[in-house]
């Protein structure tokens, strides 16, 4: 087993690991839950001990709105730390969280390695993810002091609604209602979705991959490419989970630094650290040449 599966299943159990649920039904109300983690999982989830990022985003938001009254000062509170410690990780590492202990994106992996046709997508499904940020993250719960991403989301679906009503929690939940078969169908559809293309979530709708992404270019943490050994083979985006090109861009806000293709490159022409300043080379055209990134 691979070290990132590895690091991938251990982060699973770390983020989900109150297993006193099923006993109690009483799911877990500690200081931690006000832990922000640089990673997709749901706050809902009866095993979680943690907070999700961009919930707490849209709960900023929504303290924030001006159809809540006196919490202004609470909800910058809020925004603010979100920021922060999002922005710390994003900093240090880049968008690497999404590869390494992203419950949701461990998920796509696996459901992509079942052999059926594949789909490739088109480069501009990136911006989506901008849009679900700006829009369904920030100021769609600042118009309405509703967490709407959250109420779609295929996480919370996944590890909020499935599994609460599979095991409920001692206090009723509510009738199941339209919209709850509603999540069901997004769900459902993204499951599917999975099994056909790489990380089509990560790549088109996840506004944390959003964030994170803008901090590949300045993160202590950089991507490189030798062009004097790259011949753009094209081994790289064989194994890549987000389908991109390293070479072209190693700065992308789109890679993950899973690092699959440092382990596959034949040339040895890519490596990923802790460089500071250290200058990205890219290769230029289907040569060995490079340039400056």
């Amino acid at each position: 087993m691979r070290k990132r599966t590895i690091s991938q299943l251990v982060a699973l159990l770390a983020l989900n690991p109150y297993f006193a649920y099923f006993s109690s039904r009483v799911t877990y109300g500690g200081d931690l839950k006000g832990v922000c983690i640089p990673g997709l999982n749901c706050y809902a989830c009866p095993l979680a001990v943690f907070s999700c990022p961009i919930g707490s985003l849209q709960h900023s938001f929504t303290l924030l709105s001006p159809r809540v009254k006196g919490y202004l000062a609470e909800g910058l509170g809020a925004l603010l730390y979100v920021l922060g410690s999002v922005g710390l990780v994003g900093a240090l590492v880049g968008r690497m969280p999404c590869g390494w202990i992203c419950p949701f994106g461990f998920l796509q992996d696996l459901l992509y390695r079942i052999p059926l046709p594949k789909l490739r997508l088109p480069r501009g499904v990136r911006w989506g993810r901008y849009a679900a940020l700006v829009f369904l993250a920030m100021l769609v719960p600042f118009l309405t002091a509703r967490n709407w991403f959250s109420r779609l989301c295929p996480v919370g679906a996944l590890e909020g609604g499935v599994l609460l009503k599979l095991a409920p929690p001692q206090d009723p939940l509510p009738p199941a209602a339209w919209f709850f078969w509603l999540k069901m169908a997004i769900l459902g559809g993204f499951l599917i979705w999975f099994m056909f293309s790489k990380r089509p979530f990560c790549r088109a709708f996840c506004p944390l991959g959003a964030v994170l992404g803008l901090c590949n270019r300045f993160s202590l943490y950089r991507m490189t490419v030798d062009g004097a050994l790259c011949n753009s083979c094209g081994r790289c985006r064989e194994v890549c989970p987000v389908d991109i090109d390293i070479f072209e861009d190693p700065g992308s806000p789109d890679c993950i630094r899973c690092l699959e293709c440092k382990r596959a490159c034949p040339q040895g022409a890519i490596s990923g650290g802790f460089r500071g300043g250290r200058e990205e080379r890219r290769v230029s055209g289907g040569c060995g040449g490079s340039q400056g990134g």
